[in-house]
């Protein structure tokens, strides 16, 4: 009989692993149409054998080194190249941890490598499969887990492509028959009844018959038709630059920069990718002319002038700067809308494929391969681009300078102002700058006041600013929130407001790595998400530096104490340190990462959204995640030191009729939960001599004699309770040592 009953267990608890396997399958199919994870097999199959190990009790010392053989194993198939039994390539993993783990601190989550994600990723699935192991086996419950994964799964059903249909009908007929059969477990150890196969089989086939009766039921029944409009496609699709109208749009790149502000949605639509070395931005035009409500250039009917090379005035720096030589290829996504060059700072060439010339506006500094978009994408798929990155002098720029070498009528156009902006902004820019006495050190005060915990980086409910407000003043002084367009606007108004040149630079952030190519270089692909604004401020003698003060961006420009002399020939050794730190940099490449992804968007009256976001990618929620399971993890490893004064701040106090027998049955569950487990047919008073063998005491003995006289004499309850409430207590507090 004990055998029959054993079997009977053992196929009940493989019946419950099947199910939250297929529960926890669950979360990872929608991956492939959400995220950029295209390895979901992996997951699957590390939760298939993390599941079969607990159901077989595998002990630790087994457990444990298989799974982390098998998280090694597919993270070398993943990630790195040569023999996995080599394990050359673990020195790599470790330098790789340790690289991440110092992002940490910082909470540059973004800045995390691809298989550190990964790695993190398992360790979440391991922590589930444990938690789902201990809700299942121990608590008899799975209600959390059941509705945490339907609202998941209909959440991504409802915006995002996921087509979560038949996955619902799965989740809900598990989810339900699970908690059907966890209750009848619950109920027999609630009761202590001892039921035969056919008295389970009499439970179990009415549970599932129902189910699915109900669920065929649900989807036959004529469904009424919705009594209010359906938000989503408002949500998903407002703001798309052909419908116009309202404040929320589409992110990517727009010309119209007349009217900042408003909200945005999400596009991964692929604008570009791009091989390259090292990290940058990369530009499309510049902007001079701050209204109080967004942008505008200052001459808007400068034409596009035909160029063979790049002129001398797109210099953007001096010629004593120290620079690195880069190549990029670039290939354009041929739905791209636009026709015009996305270039890096510091351009020196562009070669297209079909010869094409060049067409450059030279107020805005913006690029065409066609006079007038006059021409045809397919003409203009892919170049490539020559440039010279610069490492700008920090000694220089701090540096007290007149502008004396600059151009008639430069810095008037640099430092404009509406003579509507409110006098509260200019006397904030006074008060941050008041105490530096050079120019870099005031763009480094702004910047930082910028970045303080007082403003926020934010993209949903950004107001625009009404007819009488200014753009800046509502950002700085109202609403203390917004994305890189609230930032980069704001910074450029303070610096002009204590005469300092600034311009607006639009463009779009480096992109996501995808994969590493030959010579050290890296492919990013760049989307719509990533568009972006920046400041640019010039120096005088050093040339037009960017600035990043968008709250959660990285300024990927150097600054170093390198420049120039005036006298110095073009053939002169450059300086040892310098040598040694070039070919230092050569030997070491930088480690390719999974770089920030960076939105960007600003609201127009009919067109789309040109602004930035530090936009949390799918893998970055996971991570998150697994932040979130370690947090429970130890809370529950914990639980034997924090959960006695709970249950004795729950019953203490109380005097009801009740209270005694709640009390008691948490004191047992609290021995369970110490291991001291009640034996099916032990009676309380043999389990409370037993507690007092395995404490050295007579207290548990004691409190059950009250107990029962309480049980069986209901009248006297409270009166019980008074008397055994120190000695219960003080047996709660034995289960913590």
């Amino acid at each position: 009989m004990k055998t029959s009953n054993s079997f009977e267990e053992k196929s009940v608890a493989l019946l419950y692993y099947v199910f939250a396997f297929i529960l926890l399958w669950e979360w990872l199919r929608p991956l492939n149409a959400f995220t950029d994870t295209g390895n979901t097999f992996i997951f699957v199959f590390f939760i298939g054998v993390s599941f079969l190990m607990t159901f077989f009790h595998t002990k630790w010392y087994i457990t444990f080194p298989v799974k982390i053989f098998i998280i090694m194993f597919m993270l070398h198939g993943l990630y790195f190249e040569g023999v996995f039994f080599s394990f050359i390539w673990i020195s790599d993993l470790i330098r790789d941890i340790g690289f991440n783990f110092s992002l940490i601190p910082s909470a540059d989550w973004m800045g995390m490598t691809s298989n550190f994600r990964t790695l993190l990723f398992f360790i979440l699935l391991w922590l589930l499969v444990y938690l789902i192991h201990y809700w299942i086996l121990y608590q008899k419950r799975i209600l959390f887990f059941f509705v945490l994964t339907l609202v998941y799964i209909t959440v991504l059903d409802t915006f995002t492509p996921y087509d979560a249909t038949y996955a619902i009908v799965r989740i809900v007929l598990i989810g339900f028959f699970m908690l059907g059969l966890l209750y009848f477990d619950r109920l027999k150890k609630l009761e202590n009844l001892k039921v035969k196969r056919i008295t389970s089989l009499r439970w179990i086939m009415p549970l599932f018959a129902f189910i699915v009766f109900s669920m065929i039921l649900a989807i036959l029944a004529p469904k009424a038709s919705p009594q209010w409009p359906d938000p989503v496609p408002f949500i998903t699709a407002v703001g798309q630059e052909d419908e116009g109208g309202g404040d929320t749009k589409r992110i990517g790149y727009s010309p119209n920069d007349e009217s900042l502000g408003g909200s945005f949605v999400s596009d991964d639509t692929e604008v570009f990718r791009h091989t390259s070395t090292d990290r940058h931005y990369w530009r499309v035009e510049t902007k001079d002319v701050y209204t109080g409500k967004g942008w505008q250039a200052s001459d808007p009917e400068a034409v596009q002038e035909e160029i063979s090379s790049i002129p001398d005035e797109l210099s953007w720096f001096d010629d004593r700067v120290e620079t690195k030589s880069l190549e990029s290829s670039i290939t354009i996504n041929q739905d791209y809308r636009y026709l015009h060059v996305i270039y890096p700072l510091g351009l020196t060439s562009v070669q297209t494929e079909a010869g094409l010339s060049l067409f450059l506006n030279r107020n805005s500094e913006m690029i065409s391969p066609f006079q007038d978009d006059e021409g045809s994408r397919e003409d203009f798929l892919s170049y490539d681009v020559t440039y010279d990155l610069p490492l700008y002098p920090l000694n220089e720029m701090k540096k007290v300078r007149t502008f004396e070498d600059v151009p008639e009528g430069f810095k008037e156009r640099y430092t404009q102002l509406p003579e509507s902006l409110p006098e509260r902004v200019r006397e904030l820019a006074e008060s941050i700058t008041e105490s530096k006495d050079n120019q870099f050190d005031k763009a480094k005060a702004i910047e930082d006041y910028l970045g303080s915990a007082e403003y926020t980086y934010d993209k949903e409910e950004i107001p625009v600013p009404g007819s009488e407000q200014d753009y800046v003043d509502q950002f700085l002084f109202e609403t203390f929130k917004g994305y890189c367009d609230n930032f980069s606007t704001s910074m450029i108004v303070l610096l002009r407001a204590v005469d300092i040149p600034a311009r607006w630079v639009k463009g779009y952030t480096e992109g996501e790595f995808v994969s590493t190519a030959e010579n050290s270089e890296r492919e990013y692909v760049v989307t719509n998400n990533n568009a972006h604004s920046w400041v640019e401020i010039y120096f005088d003698g050093v040339g037009w530096v960017p600035f990043e003060p968008t709250k959660g961006f990285v300024n990927p420009y150097t600054l170093t104490n390198d420049y120039r002399d005036v006298t110095e020939t073009e053939d002169k050794e450059e300086p040892e340190e310098v040598l040694e730190e070039e070919k230092e940099s050569e030997q070491t490449p930088e480690k390719p990462e999974e770089v920030e992804e960076e939105e960007t968007a600003s609201a127009t009256n009919n067109s789309g959204l040109n602004m930035g976001d530090f936009r949390l990618g799918s893998m970055s929620l996971y991570t998150l995640l697994i932040v979130g399971a370690l947090l429970i993890f130890i809370v529950y490893r914990t639980r034997m030191k924090w959960l006695p004064g709970l249950i004795i701040m729950k019953y203490k106090n109380r005097s009801d009729d009740d209270v005694f027998f709640q009390a008691y049955e948490s004191l047992l569950k609290q021995y369970e939960r110490r291991g001291i487990k009640r034996k099916e047919g032990q009676t309380l008073r043999e389990y409370a001599r037993y507690i007092d063998e395995s404490f050295q005491m007579v207290h548990m003995t004691a409190l059950t004699k009250n107990y029962e006289k309480a049980l069986y004499r209901q009248d006297n309850a409270k009166d019980e309770w008074r008397k055994s409430v120190e000695l219960w207590e003080n047996l709660i507090k034995r289960t913590s040592s």
